[in-house]
């Protein structure tokens, strides 16, 4: 039979693996943000400066076409970073890891006064109900920011190389 201190343990479990996923998503999305936004500065710069050059001097028909083809890289790469919308992604990611991170620390207190004897039984399982609710509330929200397998095996190796400081009996269902 299991407990209610063997279900809030494994709450704190998916917590911490679901902050983790999400904060890890995060920094996925971010690299994108990067490795599209800096060349996409760096193209517009370039093209600024050939076109300045060209219209201020004499040069041949066969360079001219190169600001053409930068300005079309830029428009392709601006027109990325648009519709994938990677801010909001970062942001979403992080907001899911955050309300995680709230839901174990929750969690944490819970088993707190459920040690210290602080808390009856009624007021535990109404707590864990409530808890469990705002984790439904959080994977509804988080469908809308999915996460990778790749993700997952980061938090995972993250959680196990100790990256957080967790003890062996908090990992463990």
């Amino acid at each position: 039979m299991t407990t209610l201190n063997d279900k809030i343990k494994k709450v704190k479990v998916d917590c911490l693996y679901g902050k983790k996923k999400h904060f890890n998503a995060a920094d996925r999305v971010e690299s994108y943000h990067y490795w599209l936004g800096i060349p996409l500065t760096i193209i517009n710069i370039v093209t600024g400066t050939v076109l300045f050059f060209i219209f201020t001097d004499n040069t041949e028909s066969s360079l001219k076409l190169l600001p053409i083809i930068l300005a079309f890289i830029a428009a392709l790469l601006s027109g990325f970073q648009t519709y994938f919308n990677f801010n909001k992604k970062v942001e979403g990611h992080r907001r899911i890891g955050n309300r995680y991170l709230s839901v174990y620390k929750s969690c944490d207190r819970l088993q707190a006064y459920i040690s210290d004897n602080q808390i009856e039984k009624s007021e535990t399982i109404e707590r864990l109900e409530n808890i469990a609710k705002e984790i439904d509330d959080i994977n509804k929200e988080a469908e809308q920011f999915p996460t990778s397998k790749k993700d997952y095996e980061l938090a995972q190796l993250g959680i196990k190389n100790g990256e957080e400081n967790y003890t062996k009996d908090e990992l463990e269902l």
